[in-house]
């Protein structure tokens, strides 16, 4: 009767550290995700300002802008409820139908500017660029620390 319920405390013990290095695992992936989808959004938005500096072609930023758009749409699911990180503040779960939203006009930006980046006008599309960085800084402010 001992031998097993040690055998049984052994495989309780072991399938709960399988469970655990699962989640770990999760988690793992789903930071690693944010941090490609935030590094990716970094380059689009460093691309799009170098275009606005250099005062280059405004289809240029169709493109990049779309981009932008397409990431947004994809933050809230890399924010699983307790997902954490070492920039994430908690209030992300807090307030998520205000974190949703601000992904959302983010997205909303983004596509924004692509619609004046095809109208070709760089001063429009200085501008609408401006509101796109808006956009990243409510998100951060509120929920990056």
């Amino acid at each position: 009767m001992r031998k097993s319920t040690i055998s049984a405390t052994i495989l309780a013990v072991l399938i709960g550290v399988a469970g655990s290095i699962s989640l770990v695992q999760a988690d793992d992936a789903i930071l690693a995700q944010r941090e490609q989808a935030m590094k990716g959004m970094g380059a689009q938005m460093k691309t799009i300002k170098d275009l606005v500096g250099s005062g280059g072609p405004a289809g240029d930023v169709v493109a990049p802008a779309q981009k932008i758009a397409e990431i947004a749409a994809t933050i809230p699911g890399l924010f699983p409820e307790g997902s954490g990180g070492d920039e994430v503040r908690p209030e992300i779960w807090q307030n998520w139908n205000d974190f949703v939203a601000k992904a959302q006009a983010l997205g909303n930006e983004a596509t924004m500017l692509a619609a004046a980046a095809e109208g070709g006008d760089m001063a429009t599309v200085g501008a609408q660029f401006e509101k796109v960085g808006g956009a990243c800084s409510a998100c951060h402010k509120a929920y990056r620390e």
